[in-house]
């Protein structure tokens, strides 16, 4: 999936919407904004941080283009290498990234994601980014990544424009100088389907009776009243932002810890109802 976000100079995405893409697609985070020095990026696998960094880094840079990513890894392992923007061989900063799934063959033994092989291989061997100026080179490009989004940043004299977006027609543009790739920024599309609420009433046989209990709308596993309050036991999605425990949630503090709420007094993974131990 991946959400990919272009901000128009003077105009920066609000943070919940950006926190909204990366629980949504949490396989790694990264930015690109040019300014003045350069273009400055930052990649990494904690959403937090890099929400935090792209933040600073536009509030002082606030005049030029800025791109944030969120990837839904499809090729590729999941690390830090593989988060978007990658850097185009080139003699000037030029910067890629992409929303969707290229049609590269990826070799045997190459751990890079296909969006990574076209910015660093494809795109060079290309000719750079120059040849996207190039009308007919723009629609061979555009007709062969149908279905996907690519956005260039480059500072690169010779090209016709800072900001390049293949396939722009297939996002949208909101009212506040946005360009998004996708929906997924929205609480009411992906996020809302996952856990807004995040727990909805179930009935549960328990003693020859039945007791009103919780159910994560993640995975539907049934949470029990003295079961961890923060985080589902089955799935370890978190019941505010639908982010997994310590990796991707949004709103975890030590406070949350899965372990103080272990009802065996172990340290691990319990949950009685689906059997499991540590």
């Amino acid at each position: 999936m991946c959400l990919l976000v272009v901000a128009s100079p003077n105009s920066t995405p609000r943070k919940k919407d950006l926190e909204c893409a990366s629980c949504n697609n949490p396989h790694g985070f990264g930015f690109a904004v040019i300014t003045p020095n350069g273009i400055v990026t930052g990649r990494g696998m904690s959403s937090k941080k890099v929400i935090k960094k792209f933040l600073e880094v536009r509030k002082e840079f606030p005049s030029s283009y800025a791109m944030f990513h969120a990837r839904y890894a499809t090729h590729g392992v999941k690390n830090e290498d593989n988060c978007h923007p990658f850097k185009v061989p080139s003699k000037y900063d030029t910067y890629l990234a992409h929303n969707g799934i290229l049609d590269i063959n990826i070799s045997a033994g190459d751990k890079r994601s296909d969006t990574r092989i076209f910015a660093e291989d494809t795109l060079f061997a290309m000719g750079g980014v120059t040849a996207l100026d190039d009308t007919h080179v723009w629609t061979m490009v555009s007709k062969w990544a149908l279905g996907s989004k690519i956005v260039i940043f480059t500072l690169d004299p010779d090209a016709n424009d800072q900001c390049y977006i293949i396939n722009e027609n297939a996002g949208h543009w909101d009212n506040e100088g946005m360009w998004w790739s996708n929906s997924t920024y929205k609480e009411s599309t992906w996020s809302t389907y996952l856990g807004t609420p995040s727990k909805s009433s179930a009935l549960a046989l328990n003693d020859g009776g039945y007791e009103e209990v919780e159910e994560c709308a993640h995975c539907l596993a049934v949470a029990f009243e003295d079961a961890n309050p923060y985080y589902c036991e089955m799935c370890m999605a978190c019941y505010d932002c639908s982010g997994t425990y310590s990796d991707t949630c949004l709103c975890w503090t030590p406070e949350k810890d899965r372990y103080s709420y272990n009802k065996k007094g172990k340290v691990g993974y319990y949950n009685d109802y689906f059997g499991f131990g540590n």
